[in-house]
């Protein structure tokens, strides 16, 4: 005969959620701190490369769609 366990899905769910919650959390600073860096390197290279505004925000869009896309494709 099979024996089979009962599950408490309180405490299951309760594992599950203190294992996933400071992964998560890392990740967001990480993203954060990335849309910062971005954000920091915009002066520089709108000098440097005599970028506008426009050019800046187009490029900076299709990184962010492009990484959007491969992390949804990594999933």
């Amino acid at each position: 005969m099979e024996s089979t366990a009962a599950v408490d899905g309180r405490a299951l769910y309760s594992k599950i959620t203190w294992r996933l919650i400071p992964y998560i959390f890392l990740l967001y600073i990480v993203a954060y701190l990335d849309r910062v860096n971005v954000g920091f390197a915009a002066y520089d290279l709108q000098r440097d490369l005599h970028f506008s505004n426009t050019v800046y925000g187009t490029g900076a869009g299709i990184f962010f769609w492009g990484r959007c896309c491969l992390i949804c494709l990594a999933i």
